[in-house]
């Protein structure tokens, strides 16, 4: 782990969303938007005006997670000597359409892709093998299951204060189902990278995931507040690893 300035620095220079990037992460977010959308334009009746508001609402939710997720894999990713670009599934995408669809929107899903991560071989002058490392790649995709779970833990930090609120409601499910799928073990997706380079932080990913849906999910005090301290302790201790390298 490089010092706080030197990631501040290669921040500043290296951390950017390159023009198809930032153009495959509309079509995902706009994508998301409308599946998670799909049931609510209307009640009793189709509503175009209630749909259009609950469908924008999605999408601006949706661009605030993704954009979240992937800055921590490319911020983390720096750190390691390493430039992580998300690349898109467009299987997936069709994938999600057609699931949404034939089941009228009871089957969210979210297949939107992985990001790949390059030697940035000055960066990674002075690390422990110097090379490619499948473990570092397993913690660059490992990073987007946390960033969902820690944007999930803040929408539901909102919801607790604000319980009717439909966007934050739907904030904490669609990250937490964006990290159990995106925790897969297929070639399109961060969970094969997590599975081959580490075992360990592979079922650790599923272990958090399914521990912040039931705490999260819940929907009471307690699971939320065990969610803030298991959050809390993880922090900490992942502090204490990073500054003993």
């Amino acid at each position: 782990m490089v010092s706080k300035q030197e990631l501040w620095a290669r921040v500043k220079e290296f951390l950017r969303f390159s023009r198809s990037e930032i153009a495959n992460l509309l079509l995902a977010v706009i994508l998301i938007g409308f599946i998670f959308s799909f049931r609510d334009w209307g009640t009793e009746t189709f509503d175009v005006v209630l749909g259009l508001r609950h469908f924008l609402g999605i999408v601006l939710v949706t661009g605030i997670s993704i954009s979240f997720r992937i800055s921590c894999q490319k911020i983390f990713a720096l750190s390691q000597g390493y430039n992580a670009e998300f690349r898109i599934w467009w299987a997936g995408l069709l994938i999600m359409l057609v699931l949404a669809f034939i089941s009228f929107g009871r089957l969210p899903v979210i297949l939107i892709g992985t990001v790949v991560a390059s030697l940035m071989v000055k960066q990674r002058l002075g690390e422990f093998r110097y090379g490619f490392s499948y473990r570092d790649n397993a913690l660059i995709g490992l990073w987007g299951i946390y960033g969902n779970l820690i944007i999930a833990l803040i929408f539901a930090i909102m919801l607790y204060f604000n319980p009717a609120n439909y966007y934050l409601d739907k904030g904490v499910f669609m990250n937490l189902v964006m990290a159990f799928f995106a925790l897969l073990p297929l070639p399109q997706l961060d969970g094969l990278q997590i599975f081959f380079g580490s075992r360990s932080l592979y079922y650790l990913g599923i272990l958090l995931v399914l521990l912040a849906g039931v705490l999260l999910l819940s929907r009471t005090s307690i699971g939320l507040i065990l969610a803030i301290i298991i959050s809390a302790l993880l922090s900490i201790f992942y502090i204490l690893i990073s500054s003993g390298k």
